[in-house]
Protein backbone atom coordinates (compact mmCIF):
# COMPACT_ATOMS: atom_id res chain seq x y z
CA UNK A 1 0.00 0.00 0.00
CA UNK A 2 2.94 2.49 0.81
CA UNK A 3 4.43 1.38 -2.60
CA UNK A 4 1.17 2.16 -4.27
CA UNK A 5 0.91 5.79 -2.51
CA UNK A 6 4.63 6.44 -2.97
CA UNK A 7 4.12 5.72 -6.89
CA UNK A 8 1.13 7.73 -7.12
CA UNK A 9 3.12 10.54 -5.16
CA UNK A 10 6.45 10.37 -8.27
CA UNK A 11 3.96 10.52 -10.65
CA UNK A 12 2.14 13.75 -9.39
CA UNK A 13 5.19 15.32 -8.90
CA UNK A 14 6.38 14.32 -12.48
CA UNK A 15 3.59 15.80 -13.92
CA UNK A 16 4.02 19.16 -12.17
CA UNK A 17 7.67 19.13 -13.47
CA UNK A 18 6.31 18.51 -16.89
CA UNK A 19 3.81 21.50 -16.71
CA UNK A 20 6.05 23.97 -15.21
CA UNK A 21 9.04 23.22 -17.86
CA UNK A 22 6.14 23.31 -20.50
CA UNK A 23 5.16 26.79 -19.21
CA UNK A 24 8.88 28.48 -18.52
CA UNK A 25 9.22 26.85 -22.41
CA UNK A 26 6.01 28.69 -23.49
CA UNK A 27 7.55 32.17 -21.84
CA UNK A 28 10.62 32.04 -23.46
CA UNK A 29 9.38 31.31 -26.87
CA UNK A 30 6.61 34.12 -25.86
CA UNK A 31 9.73 36.89 -25.03
CA UNK A 32 11.43 35.45 -28.22
CA UNK A 33 8.67 36.28 -30.34
CA UNK A 34 8.39 39.90 -29.16
CA UNK A 35 11.82 41.01 -29.44
CA UNK A 36 11.65 39.59 -33.14
CA UNK A 37 8.56 41.70 -33.34
CA UNK A 38 10.50 44.53 -31.79
CA UNK A 39 13.44 44.23 -34.16
CA UNK A 40 11.29 44.36 -37.25
CA UNK A 41 9.56 47.53 -35.74
CA UNK A 42 13.15 48.92 -34.91
CA UNK A 43 14.32 48.22 -38.80
CA UNK A 44 11.73 49.89 -40.34
CA UNK A 45 11.85 52.89 -37.71
CA UNK A 46 15.72 52.68 -39.04
CA UNK A 47 14.85 52.63 -42.81
CA UNK A 48 12.56 54.90 -43.00
CA UNK A 49 14.67 57.29 -41.07
CA UNK A 50 17.75 56.90 -43.42
CA UNK A 51 15.58 57.66 -46.08
CA UNK A 52 14.08 60.77 -44.68
CA UNK A 53 17.58 61.62 -43.73
CA UNK A 54 18.85 60.96 -47.20
CA UNK A 55 16.05 63.55 -48.59
CA UNK A 56 16.84 65.99 -46.45
CA UNK A 57 20.60 66.32 -47.03
CA UNK A 58 19.60 66.10 -51.08
CA UNK A 59 17.16 69.19 -49.86
CA UNK A 60 20.11 70.97 -48.17
CA UNK A 61 22.22 70.42 -50.37
CA UNK A 62 19.87 71.72 -53.17
CA UNK A 63 19.21 75.03 -50.98
CA UNK A 64 23.18 75.89 -50.28
CA UNK A 65 23.61 75.53 -54.11
CA UNK A 66 20.71 77.86 -54.71
CA UNK A 67 18.99 74.82 -56.97
CA UNK A 68 15.44 75.44 -57.74
CA UNK A 69 13.18 73.23 -56.02
CA UNK A 70 10.09 70.68 -57.06
CA UNK A 71 6.69 71.17 -56.19
CA UNK A 72 7.25 68.12 -53.88
CA UNK A 73 10.58 69.30 -52.40
CA UNK A 74 9.24 72.48 -51.54
CA UNK A 75 6.65 70.18 -49.35
CA UNK A 76 9.67 68.93 -48.07
CA UNK A 77 11.43 71.70 -46.82
CA UNK A 78 8.17 73.17 -45.52
CA UNK A 79 8.53 69.73 -43.06
CA UNK A 80 11.60 70.69 -42.25
CA UNK A 81 11.29 73.59 -40.79
CA UNK A 82 8.90 72.14 -38.92
CA UNK A 83 10.46 69.51 -37.86
CA UNK A 84 13.78 71.74 -37.01
CA UNK A 85 11.41 74.28 -35.17
CA UNK A 86 10.29 71.16 -33.13
CA UNK A 87 13.23 70.04 -32.31
CA UNK A 88 14.64 73.30 -31.20
CA UNK A 89 11.53 73.29 -28.57
CA UNK A 90 12.19 70.46 -27.64
CA UNK A 91 16.08 71.22 -26.51
CA UNK A 92 14.52 74.69 -25.10
CA UNK A 93 11.62 72.47 -22.83
CA UNK A 94 14.87 70.40 -21.45
CA UNK A 95 16.20 73.28 -20.71
CA UNK A 96 13.25 74.93 -18.78
CA UNK A 97 13.25 71.45 -16.60
CA UNK A 98 17.06 72.17 -16.00
CA UNK A 99 16.29 75.51 -14.89
CA UNK A 100 13.69 74.72 -12.45
CA UNK A 101 16.67 71.92 -10.88
CA UNK A 102 19.76 74.69 -11.07
CA UNK A 103 18.70 78.28 -11.96
CA UNK A 104 19.84 80.68 -13.77
CA UNK A 105 17.31 81.61 -16.53
CA UNK A 106 13.93 80.87 -17.37
CA UNK A 107 11.53 80.23 -20.53
CA UNK A 108 8.86 81.47 -22.37
CA UNK A 109 6.95 80.36 -25.09
CA UNK A 110 6.09 83.37 -27.87
CA UNK A 111 3.99 83.34 -30.96
CA UNK A 112 3.08 80.29 -31.11
CA UNK A 113 6.43 78.36 -30.61
CA UNK A 114 8.36 80.32 -33.09
CA UNK A 115 10.46 82.44 -30.64
CA UNK A 116 10.83 82.27 -26.66
CA UNK A 117 12.05 85.02 -24.67
CA UNK A 118 14.50 84.07 -21.88
CA UNK A 119 14.60 85.49 -18.33
CA UNK A 120 17.94 85.99 -16.30
CA UNK A 121 17.48 86.89 -12.77
CA UNK A 122 20.56 87.64 -11.17
CA UNK A 123 21.33 87.29 -7.87
CA UNK A 124 24.35 87.88 -5.36
CA UNK A 125 24.61 86.26 -2.16
CA UNK A 126 20.83 85.44 -0.90
CA UNK A 127 19.21 88.93 -2.72
CA UNK A 128 17.59 88.80 -6.12
CA UNK A 129 19.29 91.74 -8.41
CA UNK A 130 18.22 92.52 -11.96
CA UNK A 131 16.36 90.38 -13.88
CA UNK A 132 17.41 90.72 -17.87
CA UNK A 133 15.34 89.51 -21.04
CA UNK A 134 16.45 88.27 -24.32
CA UNK A 135 13.84 87.30 -27.11
CA UNK A 136 15.37 84.89 -29.92
CA UNK A 137 13.41 83.76 -33.21
CA UNK A 138 13.56 80.08 -33.74
CA UNK A 139 12.45 79.80 -37.60
CA UNK A 140 15.32 78.40 -39.44
CA UNK A 141 18.61 79.99 -37.80
CA UNK A 142 18.50 80.69 -34.79
CA UNK A 143 18.55 85.07 -34.13
CA UNK A 144 18.50 87.59 -31.33
CA UNK A 145 15.60 90.20 -32.09
CA UNK A 146 15.49 91.84 -28.91
CA UNK A 147 17.06 91.67 -25.31
CA UNK A 148 17.60 94.62 -22.56
CA UNK A 149 21.58 92.68 -21.77
CA UNK A 150 23.82 95.48 -20.70
CA UNK A 151 25.91 96.94 -23.57
CA UNK A 152 28.79 96.09 -21.45
CA UNK A 153 28.70 92.10 -21.71
CA UNK A 154 30.28 90.53 -25.19
CA UNK A 155 26.77 89.54 -26.39
CA UNK A 156 27.74 89.01 -29.81
CA UNK A 157 31.00 87.11 -29.53
CA UNK A 158 28.90 84.53 -27.09
CA UNK A 159 26.27 84.33 -30.03
CA UNK A 160 29.03 83.62 -32.40
CA UNK A 161 30.42 80.57 -30.48
CA UNK A 162 26.90 78.57 -29.35
CA UNK A 163 23.93 80.14 -30.35
CA UNK A 164 23.52 78.24 -33.10
CA UNK A 165 25.16 75.65 -31.87
CA UNK A 166 24.86 74.80 -28.35
CA UNK A 167 21.91 76.39 -26.84
CA UNK A 168 22.38 74.98 -23.21
CA UNK A 169 25.84 76.59 -23.39
CA UNK A 170 25.05 80.17 -24.84
CA UNK A 171 22.41 80.54 -22.24
CA UNK A 172 24.77 79.20 -19.26
CA UNK A 173 27.73 81.17 -20.35
CA UNK A 174 25.51 84.12 -20.71
CA UNK A 175 23.80 83.80 -16.66
CA UNK A 176 27.65 83.62 -15.68
CA UNK A 177 28.35 86.72 -17.41
CA UNK A 178 25.03 88.70 -16.27
CA UNK A 179 25.31 87.33 -12.29
CA UNK A 180 29.25 87.95 -12.37
CA UNK A 181 28.16 91.54 -13.01
CA UNK A 182 25.29 92.10 -11.32
CA UNK A 183 27.93 90.72 -7.81
CA UNK A 184 30.53 93.05 -9.07
CA UNK A 185 28.36 96.00 -8.63
CA UNK A 186 26.36 94.97 -5.93
CA UNK A 187 30.07 94.58 -4.01
CA UNK A 188 30.75 98.11 -5.16
CA UNK A 189 27.30 99.13 -3.09
CA UNK A 190 28.09 97.60 -0.25
CA UNK A 191 31.65 99.05 -0.31
CA UNK A 192 29.91 102.35 0.11
CA UNK A 193 27.22 100.82 2.76
CA UNK A 194 29.37 99.27 5.22
CA UNK A 195 32.73 100.70 4.74
CA UNK A 196 32.09 104.18 4.29
CA UNK A 197 35.80 105.31 4.91
CA UNK A 198 37.25 103.27 1.48
CA UNK A 199 36.10 105.98 -1.45
CA UNK A 200 35.79 104.72 -5.04
CA UNK A 201 37.75 105.95 -7.20
CA UNK A 202 37.32 104.62 -10.80
CA UNK A 203 35.31 102.17 -12.02
CA UNK A 204 34.26 100.93 -15.58
CA UNK A 205 30.66 99.75 -16.89
CA UNK A 206 31.59 96.44 -16.46
CA UNK A 207 32.86 96.76 -13.13
CA UNK A 208 36.07 94.69 -13.76
CA UNK A 209 38.26 97.33 -13.16
CA UNK A 210 38.34 98.97 -9.68
CA UNK A 211 40.08 102.01 -7.44
CA UNK A 212 39.89 102.12 -3.81
CA UNK A 213 41.02 104.58 -1.74
CA UNK A 214 41.67 103.78 2.08
CA UNK A 215 44.01 105.34 4.85
CA UNK A 216 46.11 102.88 7.03
CA UNK A 217 45.31 103.15 10.60
CA UNK A 218 48.66 103.93 11.89
CA UNK A 219 50.24 106.74 9.36
CA UNK A 220 47.09 107.45 8.02
CA UNK A 221 48.88 107.47 5.02
CA UNK A 222 46.26 107.09 1.41
CA UNK A 223 46.63 103.22 -0.06
CA UNK A 224 45.31 103.02 -3.52
CA UNK A 225 43.85 99.36 -4.25
CA UNK A 226 43.73 98.39 -7.68
CA UNK A 227 41.38 95.76 -8.74
CA UNK A 228 40.99 93.86 -11.69
CA UNK A 229 38.86 91.01 -12.75
CA UNK A 230 40.29 89.46 -16.07
CA UNK A 231 37.55 86.48 -15.74
CA UNK A 232 34.34 88.36 -16.59
CA UNK A 233 31.71 85.44 -15.34
CA UNK A 234 33.39 85.86 -11.84
CA UNK A 235 33.00 88.38 -9.01
CA UNK A 236 36.46 87.80 -7.64
CA UNK A 237 39.70 89.56 -8.68
CA UNK A 238 42.60 87.52 -10.76
CA UNK A 239 44.82 90.83 -9.84
CA UNK A 240 45.25 92.91 -6.99
CA UNK A 241 48.15 96.21 -6.50
CA UNK A 242 48.56 98.02 -3.90
CA UNK A 243 50.34 101.55 -4.39
CA UNK A 244 51.20 104.30 -1.56
CA UNK A 245 53.38 107.57 -1.42
CA UNK A 246 54.59 105.40 1.87
CA UNK A 247 56.39 102.31 0.20
CA UNK A 248 58.04 101.10 2.49
CA UNK A 249 53.83 100.39 3.73
CA UNK A 250 52.74 99.03 0.81
CA UNK A 251 55.59 96.74 0.46
CA UNK A 252 55.45 95.44 4.14
CA UNK A 253 54.89 91.83 5.10
CA UNK A 254 51.27 93.00 6.33
CA UNK A 255 50.03 94.55 3.19
CA UNK A 256 51.25 91.63 0.87
CA UNK A 257 48.88 89.94 3.16
CA UNK A 258 46.69 92.06 2.66
CA UNK A 259 47.32 92.05 -0.88
CA UNK A 260 46.29 88.09 -1.04
CA UNK A 261 43.43 88.82 1.14
CA UNK A 262 41.26 91.05 -1.53
CA UNK A 263 42.27 87.90 -4.06
CA UNK A 264 40.40 85.55 -2.20
CA UNK A 265 37.70 87.70 -0.47
CA UNK A 266 34.39 89.17 -2.12
CA UNK A 267 36.48 92.71 -1.78
CA UNK A 268 33.84 94.32 0.77
CA UNK A 269 34.44 91.26 2.91
CA UNK A 270 38.03 91.95 2.72
CA UNK A 271 37.79 95.50 3.55
CA UNK A 272 35.60 94.86 6.63
CA UNK A 273 38.05 92.30 7.85
CA UNK A 274 40.97 94.84 7.12
CA UNK A 275 39.37 97.12 9.21
CA UNK A 276 38.90 94.83 12.27
CA UNK A 277 42.30 93.82 12.03
CA UNK A 278 43.31 97.52 12.04
CA UNK A 279 45.12 97.50 9.00
CA UNK A 280 42.57 100.74 7.45
CA UNK A 281 40.47 102.87 8.90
Amino acid sequence: MDIVRKQGVFDHLMVLEKAGTTGQEKQKQDRLDELRSTIVTLRAKRDRLSAETAALKSLQNKLDQGQPLEVDEADDLMQLDQFLLKSRLMQLKDLQTAYHLIGGYNLIENKQGKSICVSFCTAYGDMYLETFNLEMDLRRTVQISRHNIPPCIPLDKLAKENLQTDFKAFLETLSLHLNALAGRKQQISLIKELVGTVEVIEKNQLCNFLVLMCKAQESEAAILCTLEYSDLTKCLPTRVTIQSKDTTLAESPQWKKNQALLMESPVHIALLTLRKMGSIV
